[in-house]
């Protein structure tokens, strides 16, 4: 029968015992399909969904057919009463719909602006593995609630079989769970940020194992790749400039024999002046990193107040080494050191471009915010300079070359990396008889871990090399070094 009063579109309405607010009913206005109407009271919306069964057929649009929608209805009504207990969105989100959503999200934060957002190469790189994610699933019409927790156990083995099938190459380790990365983000970035699924209804998502081979092990620099990449950054880089590359990728070069270079960073404007003082700042830090074999972790943390004279020296050698102390919880090893480097040179540089010197100041700080350098500084700057230096090129995975991809490919093969400056202070220092137990004190590790990583340096030069001591002395710094006992003593008198 027609239920009376305002809603004339409700016929032989049936309540859901439990909730008042839920019942069965037939919709004249559809054909007299039967409905559920549900009022979720978390999200204060009133929902109407239409009833059918597994095999999608609709009940009868009868009234005799009351008591087969009436179970449908309180089978559905159990499955969205649970999802608004849950904090689940009740509105149904398909897989391709999800993907989709992602995809808009990640497009919207394309930008042409180094450091602020992603490039389109970023972007066409999310749109390839989601493309191999809705391949996996076959279905983007399956709704995210009703994807098992075990859906995405077996997409490794999936993966290597369908790379087979297409005649593509058979994807490695790393690129695989780059993917699922990707994964984890889709669900976790869209469909629990609004409110589809928890945290705890996300399905599983693995990770593949990766080879223990030396294929991963950070390796050392030669002294040519040292010296180009510093070439590559002091020349060309804290100027904002950048070495052209020509249609093979190799440097172009003028009549002149000069190298040719356009101008991307001018600091006319506020910002260009930052960031050619940021490049400036992390032009040093690399040379820190170089004569220290400090880790990245602690030279990111480094304050002015930990820099002091090392006075063990003659007055002559305090122009040129300092000791840097380096508290505990900025180490990998939960312990504070003191190291002593030839850096006085290097932290008068920067001295001289930052505007933060007081002794609380974090030496690599952002010259704008006032706030520490963030990780994709660090990240792209250095993948930047090895393109320029030729040691790497910007990877095929980016679809693209040039400026503003995030990933590169080592020409040589090796494992190059920040840490690889530490490699390369700890295997010199090894070649030039630094005795073992003061390199480890000086690096904050273990005798036996050097022991164990770093003797592997050539052994045919080795006995030529021990021999010799430091052949290129580095220069004395020739400024007043007054600053580093102001800092000291004004960071005492706090």
């Amino acid at each position: 029968m027609k239920k009376k009063g305002a809603n004339q579109f409700v016929l032989d309405k049936k309540e859901i015992p439990s909730d008042k607010n839920a019942y069965v009913f037939r919709n004249p206005t559809n054909n007299n399909r039967w409905y559920l109407y549900f009022y979720d009271r978390h999200a204060e919306k009133r929902h109407r969904l239409v009833l059918k069964d597994q095999n999608g057929s609709y009940p009868r649009p009868i009234p005799e057919a009351q008591d087969e929608a009436f179970v449908l209805g309180i089978a559905k009504f159990v499955e969205l009463k649970g999802k608004s207990d849950r904090g689940e969105a009740i509105n149904q989100l398909t897989w391709g719909e999800l993907c989709r959503k992602f995809l808009q999200k990640e497009k919207r934060k394309i930008s042409n602006i180094p450091h602020n957002g992603i490039t389109k190469a970023r972007y066409r790189l999310l749109d390839n593995q989601v493309r191999w994610l809705r391949d996996f699933m076959n279905n983007d019409k399956k709704a995210i609630h009703k994807i098992t927790r075990t859906t995405f156990l077996s997409y490794e083995s999936w993966r290597k079989e369908r790379a087979l099938e297409l005649n593509k190459k058979i994807p490695q380790a790393t690129t695989i769970n780059q993917e699922l990365s990707t994964l984890k983000r889709i669900f976790t970035e869209v469909a629990v940020a609004h409110g589809f699924l928890t945290h705890a209804t996300v399905p599983e998502i693995p990770r593949v194992r990766l080879p223990k081979d030396k294929s991963h092990r950070r390796e050392d620099l030669t002294e040519q790749e040292w010296l180009e990449i510093e070439k590559v950054t002091r020349l060309y880089f804290i100027k904002g400039r950048t070495r052209l590359l020509d249609k093979n990728y190799t440097i172009e070069k003028g009549k002149n024999g000069q190298y040719k270079t356009i101008t991307e960073v001018t600091g006319q404007s506020i910002r260009g002046r930052n960031q050619l003082t940021h490049r400036i700042l992390f032009y040093w830090g690399m040379r820190i990193s170089m004569d220290t074999g400090i880790r990245i972790g602690s030279l990111k943390q480094l304050r002015w107040k930990n820099i002091s004279p090392n006075t063990t020296l003659p007055k002559d050698q305090q122009k040129l080494w300092v000791s840097i102390d380096v508290p505990a919880e900025s180490t990998k090893t939960g312990r504070s050191y003191r190291c002593a480097a030839p850096i006085a040179k290097h932290l008068e540089a920067i001295r001289k471009v930052t505007i933060f010197k007081k002794p609380n100041d974090l030496i690599f700080i952002n010259q704008l915010r006032g706030t520490p350098f963030t990780e994709r500084i660090w990240v792209e700057y250095w993948k930047e300079i090895l393109v320029q230096a030729r040691l790497a090129d910007w990877s095929e995975d980016d679809i693209g070359r040039g400026h503003g991809c995030r990933k590169i490919k080592i020409l040589s093969g090796k494992k190059i990396s920040w840490y690889s400056l530490r490699h390369t202070h700890i295997t010199m220092a090894l070649n030039r008889g630094v005795p073992v137990p003061t390199l480890a004190a000086n690096t904050d590790t273990s005798m036996k871990y050097i022991e164990e990583h770093y003797f592997h340096y050539r052994a045919d030069a080795a006995t030529e090399i021990l021999s010799k001591g430091r052949e290129k002395r580095l220069k004395p710094s020739r400024q007043d070094l007054s600053w580093i006992n102001a800092v000291e003593t004004e960071a005492r008198s706090r």
